[in-house]
């Protein structure tokens, strides 16, 4: 799986943090559904398996360190890969009739080092970064095309940093931090055919709880690979803003994603 990690940026009191919220990559199912659109459950649970891979670039302020301005991001997608250690997503959806479940979970372990000048020197960066979200949806519309859904779920983030300073004239400086919490949110999921194979689907999520504020959009187009299994791929965009004493994790990921939804 491929996921969205970010390096340090440059200023005095920029770079320092970047590669640490690279990879929050993830966190809602990709394809919410893969069968027709005017297909009708049978009266059972249909489960599906959801793995996905994320192509995020990352932007926004982090702050871990007390009594160190807060770190300002800016990293495309391909500035990110270069010091991802070990990257995670995958999303389960389970539907019966007009209900359904849904749960997706991603792990990210980053490293980065980068010199930021003469004031803060070298900064060396570990951080590892886990979300989880779980929540269901109910059908609200639905023709012989498309279906709408309103869905809302709880989303834990927990995000762990390991942040050093050498050679600067700030001296020798360390901090490491660990945060976690709970965002509740709401949203809709859609999906609606346009051809026999292929189709269009997404989500928009709003939140808050933890964090002051969260945003998850998707839009993608799919395509039914055989009658169980298909592919999907878009664009999706996702924000969160917590701060909690020194922490400041305050992101913006944005980018390509594609995955699969495979019946079991």
């Amino acid at each position: 799986m491929f996921v969205a990690q970010s390096g340090l940026r440059g200023g005095a009191s920029g770079r320092c943090l970047g590669a640490k919220v690279s990879a929050i990559a993830c966190i809602v199912a990709l394809a919410f559904t893969a069968g027709r659109a005017d297909a009708q459950d049978s009266g059972d649970w249909k489960m599906r398996f959801n793995p996905y891979l994320w192509g995020s670039g990352l932007s926004g302020s982090v702050a871990t360190v007390p009594g160190v301005p807060p770190a300002d991001i800016d990293k495309s997608f391909s500035e990110i890969l270069d010091n991802l250690d070990l990257g995670a997503m995958a999303g389960l959806t389970a539907r019966k009739d007009n209900f359904g479940l849904f749960g997706d979970v991603m792990y990210v372990k980053i490293g980065a080092e980068q010199a930021l000048g003469p004031v803060l020197g070298r900064a060396s960066l570990d951080a590892k970064n886990f979300a989880f979200t779980l929540g269901g949806d109910y059908v609200i519309a639905r023709s012989q095309r498309g279906e709408l859904r309103v869905a809302g779920g709880l989303r834990y983030w927990n995000v762990e940093t390991d942040l050093r300073f050498s050679g600067g004239t700030v001296g020798e400086r360390s901090g490491s931090a660990s945060n976690d919490w709970v965002d509740g949110l709401a949203g809709v999921n859609w999906l609606a055919d346009t051809s026999e194979k292929t189709f269009v689907t997404g989500w928009a999520m709003v939140g808050a709880g933890g964090s002051d504020f969260t945003t998850d959009v998707f839009a993608g187009l799919g395509y039914r690979i055989s009658e169980r299994n298909a592919i999907v791929g878009g664009y999706r965009y996702l924000s969160v803003d917590r701060e909690d004493g020194d922490f400041q994790y305050d992101v913006e990921q944005q980018g390509l994603m594609l995955g699969l939804s495979l019946p079991f």
